[in-house]
This record gives C-alpha cells, sequence and structure tokens, in this order.
C-alpha cells in the first residue's frame, strides 16, 4: 500500500469521474449497508464478511481489465485496521496495480462512515487480492495485450 507512514490511505481523493475507466485509479467498487446479520455475538460485523465484500470491489476491476469472466485465486495481504459496526455504510475501492498475461492484481481499501456522514468516514480495511482471467470452461485464459498496456 501506499500511505504515508502515520497516514492512512485515503482512496476518496482520488476518485476523479471523468477518469473512471483508468484502472490504476482508485474506483468505487462497491457501497454496502452493515447489517445485524452479519454480526459476531459482540456486535462487530465478522471479518470474513468485510473480506468478501473486498472480494466483490476488486473483481469489479478485475473483470474490466480481463474484459470478461475472472476468478479469485489469492489474498496475497489483508488487515483489518478497524470495527465495522451494524449501521455503517460501507464504502470499497479498488485500483489494479499490476496486470501480467492472465492476472489481475488489485489493492483493495474499504472506509466506514458512522451516521452517513462524509466526515466522520475512517479506514477499517485493506489488502492484495489476485483474480486470474479465466474462459467459459473456467480455464485460465490471456489478457489482451491492450488490456495489459492500460493499467
Amino acid at each position: 500500500m501506499d500511505a504515508t507512514p502515520g497516514q492512512p490511505l485515503d482512496p476518496r481523493s482520488d476518485l476523479n469521474p471523468a477518469e473512471s475507466a483508468d484502472p490504476g485509479r482508485w474506483q468505487l467498487g462497491l457501497r454496502v449497508l452493515a447489517m445485524p446479520a452479519d454480526t459476531n455475538p459482540y456486535g462487530d460485523i465478522f471479518g470474513g464478511w468485510i473480506l468478501s465484500q473486498a472480494d466483490l470491489a476488486g473483481a469489479t476491476v478485475a473483470v474490466a481489465q480481463a474484459r470478461g469472466r475472472v476468478a479469485t485465486v489469492a489474498v496475497q495481504d489483508f488487515r483489518f485496521l478497524s470495527p465495522v459496526r451494524v449501521g455503517d455504510l460501507v464504502e470499497l475501492f479498488a485500483r489494479a496495480v499490476q496486470v501480467g498475461n492472465s492476472s489481475i492484481t488489485v489493492e483493495v481499501s474499504a472506509w466506514a462512515r458512522r451516521e452517513a456522514l462524509p466526515e466522520n468516514g475512517h479506514q477499517v480495511a485493506e489488502g492484495r487480492l489476485v483474480y486470474v482471467a479465466v474462459d467459459a470452461d473456467g480455464r485460465s485464459r490471456s489478457i489482451s495485450n491492450i488490456s495489459r498496456q492500460q493499467a
């Protein structure tokens, strides 16, 4: 991750709708409300739920980059930085950081807002996930040269 020491990476400052087609820039991959069904007995949202949402957000960038179906093959790194509570609005941002012959590495940053106020936003998780482009039969396929050059 590219954060300055002592400061969390804030992908929200990198959002520009005019440049949303650039897979190397942060993109809003998913916005979801944390619900009671996703909690542990202590009222915190399960880490697995957050990881699942990060996988979905990352896949939005990977699918666009691969121009088709992808499969998650690895979670290279994932850190839970702060608890998510019921009612938090969770926003997950993603960007492609590396594109290989058939794989796409995506960085994901999750932020939560309490009471839906932007000034209350704080980073809750971050990670790197790897996706592989697959064909209709689920077999690895090559990503076009055009897609690799755009990352």
